[in-house]
């Protein structure tokens, strides 16, 4: 869980944050443990389980039984158990489906309630953490635990820090930043997942899509093609051995002004001769600065075009 909810300062793109340390309370942790948590977690989600090591995390997905997509997972091992990170507003439906088939399994699901969470990000980012860790994750080794602190390391357009632990524990490191302006909400941190492609799946778009038309066969070990039976298996095989995938997920933006809010579900418009066709869906969308970004998916045949409608704004591909 988070208890940690900072100041709002002004969301900034990646290549102009020097440090920002952000809220993560749009996310929630989910604690899965019992005997039986390796097997069955295997049999509920698109990666392999048996590849994911105390050092790295994957990004991984869970499916219904026809391959649509209830949740991206963040996931990870911290002593015992697994853990994985999932939007807020999906975390109680997530978990329910996912232990639906667990009666004759001694396994649990749970929104954790003694570790604690939030991000580090930004061109300084690690070096404020290195006053407080020997050793900090990398490419290679993307989660560390120390000093009962749990560190995993995401980076594409930019260094970001996950930590977890006690409530106690994070206070600590905390304290030893006094300056607000570094301080931002959880909006810092969706604009990069948008900026960098991670897929974001909200409650308005629960199965809606495959795995492959959020792009999520595009992370290492996030999709096993080869491991024993899961949920939506045969569907996701087909689409990839039948090339099926019609969709792709893509970054636009416009620039900003305040006439329209934009929510998840809203709907893509490609203009098409002289008509407006929806050709796709709005995932998430946050002001960046004097920009607001966007994450859509868009029919493959549409997703080179120049320009695209959601409401009344018109928005571009961000290369």
């Amino acid at each position: 869980m988070t208890k940690f909810i900072f100041p709002k300062n002004e969301i900034l793109p990646a290549n102009k944050i020097f440090l920002s340390i952000v809220s993560l309370d749009e996310w929630e942790l989910i604690k899965v443990s019992g005997q039986d948590k390796k097997k069955y977690l295997n049999s509920q989600i698109t990666a392999d389980i048996n590849l994911l090591k105390s050092n790295k995390y994957i990004l991984c997905g869970h499916c219904n039984n026809k391959g649509k997509i209830y949740s991206t997972l963040l996931i990870f091992k911290r002593k015992k158990n697994y853990f994985y990170i999932l939007r807020k507003n999906i975390a109680k439906k997530q978990i329910q489906e996912i232990k639906k088939y667990s009666i004759f399994s001694i396994v649990k699901f749970s929104k954790e309630k003694k570790l604690f969470f939030f991000g580090v990000l930004g061109k300084n980012a690690r070096n404020f953490l290195k006053n407080f860790f020997s050793i900090l994750p990398n490419k290679h080794n993307s989660v560390i635990h120390e000093n009962n602190i749990t560190v995993i390391f995401i980076y594409n357009v930019i260094e970001r820090f996950i930590l977890v632990s006690s409530y106690k524990v994070l206070v600590k490191i905390l304290k030893k930043n006094t300056n607000i302006s570094y301080f931002n909400s959880s909006n810092q941190w969706l604009s990069i997942d948008i900026e960098e492609k991670i897929p974001i799946i909200e409650s308005q778009n629960l199965l809606n899509f495959f795995p492959q038309e959020i792009n999520l066969d595009k992370f290492k070990n996030s999709i096993s093609y080869k491991k024993g039976c899961y949920l939506g298996q045969e569907q996701i095989v087909k689409i990839k051995y039948n090339n099926f995938n019609k969709r792709s997920l893509k970054f636009l933006y416009c620039i900003y002004d305040d006439k329209n809010s934009f929510f998840p579900g809203d709907l893509v418009y490609v203009k098409i001769k002289k008509k407006w066709i929806k050709k796709g869906v709005l995932l998430s969308s946050v002001t960046v600065h004097n920009k607001i970004y966007a994450q859509v998916v868009l029919n493959k045949i549409y997703n080179k075009e120049k320009i695209y409608k959601i409401r009344s704004n018109y928005f571009h591909v961000k290369k």
